[in-house]
């Protein structure tokens, strides 16, 4: 009878799973539809990448960027450093490297895409968005954001 259980409860799990990791691919291919990127050239950036990439980007933000506004109202940096690196410290560890996708700005074949989620604050004043925001760490260029969840 446990293992009956047992069975029926892992079935269900991975039937989760399954679900989140489609909810998953249909937000980015939402994301890049009217883009240049395909989702064959997305590269999952695994944890201790992950962990090195923002620290560096940390570091990188503190050294070189000043007193940022809360919000901006021009784009392409519309949100503040401070608060992207925030947002991938603290959300899902979803990003990715885009194969042969140089920046635009400095040319570096180092851009990052990953799930942005604006900070508490903007969510209580009803100015929060969370989407995939494309990013190059080199130059601190934000390269676009496509939102799918606004309030």
């Amino acid at each position: 009878m446990n293992t009956l259980i047992h069975k029926i409860i892992a079935k269900r799990r991975q039937a989760r799973e399954a679900k989140k990791q489609e909810l998953k691919k249909s937000r980015i291919l939402r994301c890049i539809n009217n883009s240049d990127i395909k989702y064959e050239d997305l590269i999952p950036i695994g944890d201790e990448d992950y962990d090195r990439i923002v620290s560096a980007l940390e570091e990188k933000v503190n050294r070189e960027i000043g007193e940022e506004p809360r919000y901006r109202n021009w784009f392409p940096n519309i949100f503040a450093w401070r608060e992207i690196v925030d947002s991938m410290k603290n959300r899902v560890r979803d990003a990715y490297y885009i194969k042969n996708r140089p920046c635009g700005k400095c040319g570096e074949d180092n851009t990052i895409f990953f799930c942005f989620r604006s900070n508490d604050e903007s969510w209580k004043e009803l100015c929060g968005r969370e989407g995939y925001m494309l990013i190059c760490p080199d130059c601190l260029t934000i390269l676009g954001f496509v939102p799918y969840f606004l309030n």
